[in-house]
């Protein structure tokens, strides 16, 4: 039978309450997968029955686009909540995570590039906004005047009733047809401001903790380490290097030998190592949030905690090292526009991707080389200042999508301002593309790695270690331009290497944790005394769960082993925890 157009009206309603059904059911996808938990929604029902009710007046259109666009916004949590699960590891937190979208539109512009970025971001704003408009047409093409009054009864008793009751009614019959039933929108609507609740008590919590912070340390100006007094250290982030690298498959296989042969190599420059295992704030991305963790001591887990704490007079791990008469350094090889938040950090030195010299290609995601930044701490801070630095950076070649991997430069001599990276030039152009290529991405996962971890101890051994390096190294003392270590009053080294947050679990596997290793290095082992009280063990291998340490616990950790030190003395420790 054809359809006539006494019918049309029914099948305005009848597509109108499929389409409204399948957008509200979204919600679901990102924990429950394909299909979803439940194939009926509702809240569909309810709307629909609601609208054939009323007459078609010209404020008609506008509420029929008010659905629409609640049905779309509906789609976009979900949709940001499946990319948070699949980056961190996390449910959406809209409270926090709204401050997210520009560096995620800045995210995208880096990776696509400007022309790229808007025609993509065109066409799925023209998409939604068609799907907006089909959407409403259909919910004008019914009204009281067209759709019986009964059918629009049975609707709004179906849905109406059912969310009042379809949790009790669960309770007794969990399964068959009443399980395929339910209220995601509502749900996530609900749990939404529920959290944003208690995400807002939270913060005001947090915000006094700043402000109250009865340690020694968090005061204006922090506190200094006088266990650290003539000693350099170095801080140093590699990107996405969890624990994960080295005890799931098939990543072990190649970050586990590396690091064997990374202990022979430092223990044969007479270096010591230790390494203990330190629980994130976050996992697959947000670094800047663990650099602060680690930095202020406090759990900083949201871009507003964030906020919060770099614009207080709460002070940070910079602030302790100023007290010790450090020169404070940042070298930030991702920072590629005006960052603020260094200055409130208060570095005496920053160097950014504008500011390092760098003359060789690119590298996919990356502005520069691992091992090109490593050797500008040689050039910006050991062979320029005389006295005791402390400087903080942030690698970037183990960056997702890792691509390009590349071989380490054998004689670190060369790398001048990076032109020998030449042969490099287009090499990861494609990288891009690697984000809709999760194979790819976990094959290129561990030899990113392997080569950050190559830089950075390539590094400690060259520079660090005591064997004759004329120049270019140091043992008890570091050389002063003649040669004699008069110029210096450093005596030792203290280098802690550990990764910014775990892989994104798509890379690495579910239920990852937030763990990465911490390893610490130096040429006189009595720096590394006090650590073994607290978990770590000798070596380059991390210990299990047990002693994983929260980051923000690291600079109370830092300040029980070097506060109370007097300079000279030897470094230890008692009791087992921080």
């Amino acid at each position: 039978m054809m359809f006539s157009l006494n019918q049309a009206p029914r099948g305005y309603l009848v597509l109108a309450l499929l389409s409204l059904d399948i957008l509200l059911l979204t919600p679901e996808l990102p924990w429950a997968g394909f299909p979803p938990r439940h194939w009926v929604a509702l809240e569909a029902p309810l709307i629909i029955g609601l609208l054939a009710l009323l007459p078609p007046a010209p404020w008609r259109r506008w509420l029929s686009g008010l659905v629409a666009l609640f049905a779309l916004t509906i789609v976009f949590g979900a949709a940001g909540d499946a990319l948070m699960q699949t980056m961190q590891g996390r449910s959406l937190n809209l409270y926090v995570d709204i401050k997210l979208v520009p560096i995620l539109i800045e995210l995208i512009v880096a990776n696509l590039g400007l022309p790229l970025a808007i025609g993509g971001l065109l066409i799925v704003g023209l998409a939604l906004f068609a799907l907006g408009l089909v959407l409403t047409g259909l919910l004008q093409g019914f009204h009281a005047r067209n759709t019986p009054r009964g059918l629009a009864l049975l609707l709004i008793v179906v849905g109406g009733v059912g969310l009042a009751r379809i949790d009790t009614l669960q309770d007794d019959d969990a399964s068959g047809w009443m399980a395929k039933i339910g209220h995601p929108a509502v749900s996530f609507i609900t749990f939404e401001w529920q959290r944003a609740l208690q995400t807002r008590e939270a913060m005001a919590t947090f915000g006094r903790r700043l402000y109250q912070d009865d340690h020694a340390y968090a005061k204006p100006g922090g506190q200094s380490l006088p266990g650290l007094a003539n000693t350099d250290v170095i801080l140093g982030f590699i990107e996405s290097y969890g624990v994960a690298a080295i005890e799931r498959a098939p990543f072990k296989t190649e970050i586990q030998p590396r690091l064997e042969v990374i202990q022979n190599q430092l223990a044969a420059a007479g270096l010591s190592v230790v390494t203990g295992r330190v629980t994130a704030a976050t996992l697959g991305g947000q670094s800047w949030l663990n650099h602060a963790t680690f930095a202020s001591g406090l759990p900083i887990t949201s871009q507003l905690r964030f906020e919060l704490m770099i614009n207080s007079p709460h002070s940070t791990l910079i602030d302790d090292f100023k007290a010790s008469g450090h020169d404070t350094i940042a070298i930030m090889p991702g920072i590629t526009r005006d960052w603020p938040e260094g200055s409130l950090y208060g570095y005496d030195e920053i160097h950014t991707a504008d500011s390092m010299g760098y003359r060789g290609p690119s590298m996919g995601w990356a502005s520069m080389p691992d091992q090109f930044t490593w050797q500008r701490v040689e050039d910006y801070v050991r062979a320029r200042h005389d006295g005791p630095t402390f400087t903080e950076l942030a690698t970037l070649s183990s960056h997702a999508p890792w691509s390009p991997v590349i071989d380490m430069v054998d004689d670190w001599s060369t790398i001048a301002d990076g032109e020998i990276f030449d042969h490099w030039q287009g090499a990861g152009k494609d990288y891009a593309s690697l984000w809709h290529d999760t194979e790819a991405m976990r094959r290129n996962y561990g030899p990113a790695i392997d080569y950050s971890l190559q830089a950075a101890f390539g590094f400690a051994e060259r520079y660090l270690g005591n064997h004759e390096l004329g120049n270019e190294g140091f043992g008890k003392e570091r050389l002063g331009d003649d040669g004699s270590g008069e110029d210096r009053t450093t005596e030792h080294t203290l280098m802690m290497i550990l990764g910014d947050h775990q892989a994104a679990p798509a890379i690495i596997g579910a239920s990852p944790g937030k763990d990465v290793p911490l390893h610490i290095i130096s040429d006189d082992p009595q720096l590394l005394t006090g650590f073994l009280d607290h978990g770590f063990r000798p070596g380059m291998f991390p210990p299990g769960p047990d002693a994983a340490i929260p980051m923000q616990a690291m600079r109370g950790l830092l300040h029980q082993i070097y506060a109370d030190v007097t300079p000279g003395e030897k470094v230890t420790t008692s009791g087992s925890g921080s």
